[in-house]
């Protein structure tokens, strides 16, 4: 008896889940709706039987076959913008029919009779030429972009017959662009002409306004390098080119440009800076008590607000809007002082002395890196004293003692 009711438990609970599948799926085959297409040809009758197809969507697809009516049933999620192409060796279409928002339909999916074309491509000298890019376009629509083989040939895929543009590109020829009528199998045999441009290129500094022209060595990878006379250098160079310039001057960040050639005479312009540096511009020395004054400019001569400096590896400020910064002097000896962009680093040594007399024939360098006069004292003969200024008061106690006799 116990068994008896546990089997009836069982049974009830697999109805209850079966019950509660029944929804989903039935929502699942809601959620799905039939196309029937009909694969016709370029009159608008069927192609009949054994013609693949192939229905596309995003997230998935389905394949069919069609039917001796040249029918084929379809199913794709309900909404769906449905994609639907032909494989077949008899027919063909170059772009796929489109179903926009698809809902339970009829289509008549059109198709034409499959050719393909065979282009070889030579140059004035009758040479076959490798790797030209072939591109078929068919009422504005693109098909085909190929390149041809060492033989300067290629076929086309199955394509729709009919007329077609027929483009052909090739670094250093001229475009080539005809019209062509493709049949079943078509040969088209087409000749590229070379050609050359004149090409300019500009160097300049653009920190400057107007930008500064600049002499400077220019390399064309296979053309060569130029030097640029008053920023300019110019070469006649292939069309339908790109090369990747090289520009570079002692002082300068090299750069590289990428610069591409058609078909008319082209002016390029190539914008090059100074290599980041900095400059410090300080006294040699420094008697103690005093400040040491440091001032730093980049490599434009213009004031580094902000740079760190670090005094014998301490760190001691910034520099301010002008670019500088005081530092006080606490003992006498050589004081090195780091200072630091983010950059670039660059260092310079003060002597920092106890006694005047060793200030002797300092220098102190300006802002504009000019000397100004000598401080402290000179040749040891104490504040103001020289040689001459000496000679001078001798002879003038001299003569005073002359005239008390």
């Amino acid at each position: 008896m116990g068994s008896t009711r546990l089997s009836i438990g069982l049974c009830l609970v697999m109805l209850v889940g079966m019950v509660g599948a029944l929804p989903a799926a039935v929502s699942a085959q809601q959620d799905q709706v039939t196309i029937t297409a009909t694969v016709v040809d370029q009159d608008g009758r069927s192609v009949g039987g054994g013609v693949d197809v192939t229905a596309s969507w995003q997230g998935g697809s389905v394949n069919g076959t069609t039917a001796s009516s040249g029918q084929v049933l379809l199913d794709v999620p309900r909404g769906a913008n449905v994609s639907i192409q032909v494989d077949d060796d008899r027919y063909v279409r170059n772009i796929p029919y489109e179903v926009s928002d698809a809902s339970t339909q009829s289509v008549d999916v059109p198709v034409t009779d499959a050719g393909t074309a065979t282009v070889t491509v030579r140059n004035a000298q009758n040479e076959t030429v490798e790797d030209a890019r072939v591109l078929l376009y068919r009422g504005g629509q693109f098909v085909t972009d190929q390149r041809t083989d060492a033989d300067g040939t290629v076929t086309t895929p199955a394509v729709e017959q009919g007329n077609y543009r027929l483009d052909i590109y090739k670094a250093g020829y001229l475009d080539n662009r005809t019209q062509i009528t493709v049949g079943s199998q078509t040969d088209i045999n087409r000749t590229i002409q070379q050609d050359e441009v004149l090409l300019t290129v500009e160097v300049v500094d653009d920190y400057f306004d107007p930008a500064e022209p600049l002499n400077a060595s220019v390399r064309i990878p296979s053309v060569g390098t130029l030097q640029t006379t008053d920023g300019d250098a110019a070469t006649t160079v292939p069309v339908n080119t790109k090369y990747n310039v090289d520009v570079t001057k002692d002082g300068y960040d090299q750069a590289t440009q990428t610069v591409t050639v058609k078909q008319r005479d082209l002016t390029e312009t190539i914008s090059i800076n100074r290599t980041d540096s900095l400059s410090i511009s300080t006294q040699d020395r420094v008697l103690l008590g005093n400040s040491i004054t440091l001032e730093v400019t980049d490599e434009y001569d213009d004031p580094v607000e902000g740079a760190t400096v670090s005094q014998d590896g301490q760190e001691v400020g910034t520099t301010d809007a002008d670019g500088q910064l005081e530092v006080d002097t606490e003992s006498a000896g050589s004081v090195s002082f780091t200072v630091d962009d983010g950059t670039v680093q660059e260092e310079v040594t003060v002597r920092v002395v106890d006694a005047p007399e060793e200030l002797t024939g300092t220098q102190i360098p300006d802002s504009t890196g000019t000397d100004a006069e000598p401080t402290g004292t000179s040749g040891g003969s104490g504040p103001g004293f020289t040689p001459v200024t000496v000679a001078a008061a001798l002879a003038l106690l001299s003569l005073v003692a002359a005239r008390r006799r």
